[in-house]
């Protein structure tokens, strides 16, 4: 995937942040390291905008935390697709690695709300 240079100019090493309108793309070293963690989903506000927190159990004594603000668009985006997809890329930007975090019935519905979007 190839990363724009406003993403570049604004997400750094060490964050994630929502890139062509329907990706996560979390600039870092730390990668899952298993291929399908369990993974917990977080949502809250912060300052008026909508926070996701992705808690990625692949290490139970240390699990990977991924937060990131998300807009309406971005949340229509994933809850009709059903998942979050989430790309682990070097701090040059060179893609590492993938993760699909399916959303569950009441991800979908509790995103949708927060967004201060319809249920469908």
């Amino acid at each position: 995937m190839q990363i724009p240079e406003d993403f570049k100019s604004t997400v750094k090493e060490g964050q994630c942040g929502v890139c062509c309108e329907r990706y996560v793309v979390c600039v870092t070293e730390d990668y899952p390291k298993v291929d399908r963690p369990p993974v917990d989903l977080e949502i809250e506000r912060e300052s008026g905008m909508l926070v996701v927190r992705n808690i990625i159990k692949d290490d139970p004594d240390n699990p990977l935390v991924l937060e990131y603000f998300v807009d309406k668009k971005f949340v229509d985006e994933i809850t009709k697709a059903g998942q979050i997809e989430v790309i682990f890329v070097s701090p040059s930007y060179a893609e590492e690695k993938r993760l699909n975090i399916r959303l569950e019935k009441e991800d979908v519905r509790l995103l949708r709300r927060e967004a201060g979007l319809p249920y469908y």
